[in-house]
């Protein structure tokens, strides 16, 4: 259910691996894109609402002179996810963002092309901005170099905005990285992050239905993957890149 709701702040902070802590703006709190691996799908609530902050513009310029540090737009929502289409948060809040000196990062994944409607407004930064585009959206992690956001990224740079791609998590087996890679703009880096599933809550069970649904051949490496901790597949991909400059592999939990 969409539920319009009223925020009273527009920034809330994030705790990272590391322990530092990031600035995030969510125009939006839940996600339509229901991708099964989503780390949030241990929660059983997740995805029921998806609540609009309407008055979340209002607040960013309200409140965008106390912040000193880098902001990231996109945690607990997807900003490009198709309800951006009747709302237009997120172009709002980087309307207001547009004239200041923070560095902003924009997280996607969403495969709908809305953020290329934005191209002229991510141009005109006064701190040119940084988008991480991801390439594990549902319904394109299938699809190689067809991956409908190889093309966005590959639309981004060539209109000069900073891009990064993300390939995370990594799908054993499903996913054609080689393809992907070959797809996108040479001067794209590129992230690695392996799979990360909670199990005995909900998000296991979630992914062994969506694999047995679209990828039942894949059933049995799975159970390995989330049940046995089998690395077999990272630690290739592993030795495969690991010298490539091109690439980061976001821990060192690849088995090696």
């Amino acid at each position: 259910m969409i539920k319009e709701v009223l925020v009273d702040n527009a920034f809330t902070k994030e705790r990272q691996p590391d322990n530092s802590d990031v600035i995030i703006i969510d125009p939006y709190t839940g996600c339509q894109l229901q991708c099964p691996y989503c780390f949030q799908m241990n929660d059983s609530e997740w995805g029921k609402n998806i609540f609009v902050n309407i008055n979340i513009a209002d607040r960013v310029k309200q409140q965008l002179g106390d912040i000193d540090d880098d902001i990231y737009i996109g945690s607990k929502c997807d900003p490009y996810m198709q309800l951006e289409k009747t709302y237009r948060l997120t172009q709002q809040c980087l309307e207001v963002l547009s004239k200041c000196k923070n560095h902003v990062y924009i997280t996607t994944k969403a495969d709908n092309e809305l953020i290329l409607k934005d191209v002229p407004l991510l141009k005109s930064f006064f701190t040119p901005p940084t988008v991480l585009m991801g390439l594990s959206n549902i319904n394109q992690v299938h699809k190689g170099m067809d991956n409908i956001n190889i093309h966005v990224a590959n639309e981004l740079k060539a209109n000069g905005i900073d891009v990064w791609c993300f390939i995370t998590p990594i799908l054993p087996y499903i996913m054609n990285i080689d393809g992907m890679i070959e797809g996108l703009e040479r001067s794209v880096p590129i992230y690695f992050d392996k799979l990360r599933v909670m199990t005995g809550g909900n998000q296991d069970k979630k992914l062994l239905r969506w694999i047995d649904e679209k990828f039942p051949q894949y059933h049995n490496a799975y159970l390995k993957i989330l049940y046995e901790a089998d690395l077999s597949y990272y630690q290739n991909l592993y030795s495969k890149y690991k010298a490539d400059s091109r690439f980061t592999f976001l821990t060192d939990e690849w088995g090696t």
